[in-house]
């Protein structure tokens, strides 16, 4: 019998450290970057609503900026810090990046979603997510709860970001997908949201 428990916590032992260097593996194929978010409360042009929200840029993570926090305002609009989140990329996904360094500028896709009333947030909408693949924020657009926008990437997150693609990326067959995914890469920096653009109503996302 002490014989068969000594067997039976050696293969636990080396069932858990085969457990330990997977985990470290995905790690590895992980590649995470704390960004701060920036966001403009706009005044609005269309009829359906008074104003509206809409993601503009990255700022640094460790800029001491609380959300909320007012960068500028005027008439016009205002700027606000929408605070501190993770920008996470994987390995598996290295083709929607290699689609995104395709398009004539690098983007990363901010989605605002609806702060919860009960939540306690000092603004309407929060960063729900920050990625680097237009075909997961085709996804969020799909479902027109979320306001979706896209926004330069930094030259320094570009260059992260081509450093871990040229590590992981293993060119696929071509998908469908891609046909399906393209909606966001020709909305071109400056122009409309992209959620004013459709042509219906767009609900809850424009009034803040």
């Amino acid at each position: 019998m002490s014989m068969r428990n000594n067997t039976l916590r050696c293969l636990w032992r080396v069932k858990n450290k085969l457990a330990d260097c997977e985990r470290c593996a995905n790690l590895a194929r992980e590649l995470t970057i704390m960004l701060g978010v920036l966001a403009e409360r706009r005044r609005s042009v269309s009829r359906w609503a008074k104003e509206y929200w809409i993601p503009v840029g990255i700022a640094p993570a460790s800029g001491g900026l609380t959300t909320g926090d007012v960068m500028l305002s005027d008439d016009e609009r205002t700027r606000y810090f929408m605070g501190v989140h993770a920008l996470t990329c994987h390995a598996a996904d290295t083709e929607a990046y290699v689609h995104n360094f395709n398009s004539q500028v690098p983007a990363l896709f901010i989605v605002l979603r609806r702060s919860p009333s009960e939540d306690g947030h000092p603004l309407p909408w929060f960063v729900h997510s920050v990625t680097a693949s237009p075909y997961l924020a085709q996804d969020y657009d799909d479902s027109g709860e979320d306001i979706v926008e896209r926004v330069p990437m930094p030259p320094d997150i570009t260059e992260t970001l081509k450093d871990f693609v040229n590590r992981y990326h293993q060119e696929e067959e071509f998908k469908k997908r891609r046909r399906d995914k393209l909606d966001l890469k020709d909305h071109k920096f400056g122009k409309d949201p992209i959620f004013l653009q459709r042509e219906k109503p767009a609900g809850g996302n424009l009034d803040g």
